[in-house]
Formats: structure tokens, C-alpha cells, sequence
């Protein structure tokens, strides 16, 4: 069975760059530098310290890791040392990316050798039970990734409700080895041993 992008994007998964195919493939492990910037306002600052957000910095080293699952994909992202991880699975011709309690879904399109993130709707509840949210309550996300010789430029954008901006981060990535893979585990270990809240947001 092909992995999670490859059967939602079909014929158009051709048309992405061989990078960000590499990416999206399923299994990935990648390393890069990041450029990361949260929002100004209080309940923007608040929000994402609550939500234990990447902290804002001009070139942090970030780590992934995709571990494909019978019944999706769970990605698992460290800025430094902070922690991101998330659920992904398809739902219909849909992508749905779950963090926390909340579900962004999205469409996906191949565009100019990039992969666009086009968000849908937000829905909050457990996944196979979720309650649609009012736009003016969603939280709306916005990403793109695209090939940038052997490497892949990610640009991530997450906006909240009356707080604005909440966080984003942009920069490289490249396809790495399991040494990435345990890095990341080793972060979501020392988070959990500390009693660190998972947070509650991509690609």
C-alpha cells in the first residue's frame, strides 16, 4: 500500500520535486536549521508558551522524524530542545493533522514542484469524533515545502483566533539517517520524564 502522501496526493504525487517526495515518502528522517518567530501580542505570547511552542530563535537546529502507522503517520519535530509531535491520517481525499485535542484538515496540492498545504477546517474532539469549530475560533495553519536543490525549504505558519500569529518557522531540511530518529525520541522521553504537557499545530 503506498504511504499516507503518496495515496492522498495520486497522479499529482509525480509532480513534486524528488526532495520533497523524499520527505513526504513516508519514514523520513531529516535534519535542518530553522528560523523561528512567535507572535507579539500578550495572547499570542501566552498561547504559544502554553501551547509549549518552538520559543522564537534565528537558526536553531530542528530534527524530524515520521514513524508510519497501520492507521497513519505520527511526526515527531524537535527546535533545539523543544518538542513538537503530532498525528496525521487521511480522512477521504483529505489530510488531517492532529495536535492535541484540535484537527486542522487540509487539502493537499502539487504546485511547481511544491507541496501546498491548503486548510480546510479545524475540528477539536477525538479522532472519528470531532466537533466542526466556527472559523472564528479555528486555528488556521499554512504550509508549503519545496525543493531547494537536495534539500527541502519548509515555511510554517500557525495563527490563532483573536491572538493573531502564534508561531512561524521557516528554513532547511535534508534528508537524514536514524541518528535523527533517536534524537527525537530521546526529546519526547526527557519531555515525558519531565511530566512535560504534549502541545496542542506542519508540516
Amino acid at each position: 500500500m503506498p504511504s499516507l502522501y503518496p495515496s492522498l496526493l495520486g497522479a499529482a504525487w509525480s509532480a513534486l520535486a524528488p526532495p520533497v517526495q523524499r520527505l513526504h515518502a513516508g519514514g523520513a528522517r531529516a535534519r535542518g536549521r530553522f528560523r523561528v518567530r512567535r507572535g507579539r501580542a500578550l495572547a499570542a505570547r501566552l498561547l504559544a508558551a502554553l501551547l509549549r511552542m518552538p520559543e522564537a530563535a534565528e537558526d536553531v537546529a530542528v530534527t524530524l522524524a515520521v514513524e508510519p502507522r497501520a492507521d497513519g503517520e505520527r511526526w515527531i519535530r524537535t527546535f533545539g530542545a523543544r518538542l513538537l509531535r503530532s498525528t496525521q491520517w487521511r480522512s477521504g481525499d483529505l489530510l488531517v493533522e492532529a495536535l492535541g485535542l484540535v484537527q486542522c484538515w487540509f487539502r493537499l496540492r502539487a504546485e511547481g514542484g511544491a507541496l501546498v498545504f491548503e486548510q480546510v477546517r479545524s475540528t477539536i474532539g477525538l479522532r472519528g469524533f470531532g466537533l466542526p469549530l466556527p472559523r472564528w475560533l479555528a486555528p488556521r495553519v499554512e504550509g508549503r515545502a519545496e525543493a531547494l536543490r537536495d534539500e527541502v525549504q519548509v515555511d510554517v505558519r500557525i495563527f490563532a483566533p483573536v491572538a493573531g500569529l502564534l508561531v512561524a518557522y521557516e528554513g532547511r531540511v535534508a534528508r537524514g539517517g536514524d541518528d535523527e530518529a533517536a534524537s527525537a525520541r530521546a526529546g519526547e522521553a526527557a519531555s515525558a520524564r519531565a511530566g512535560a504537557p504534549a502541545p496542542g499545530s506542519s508540516p
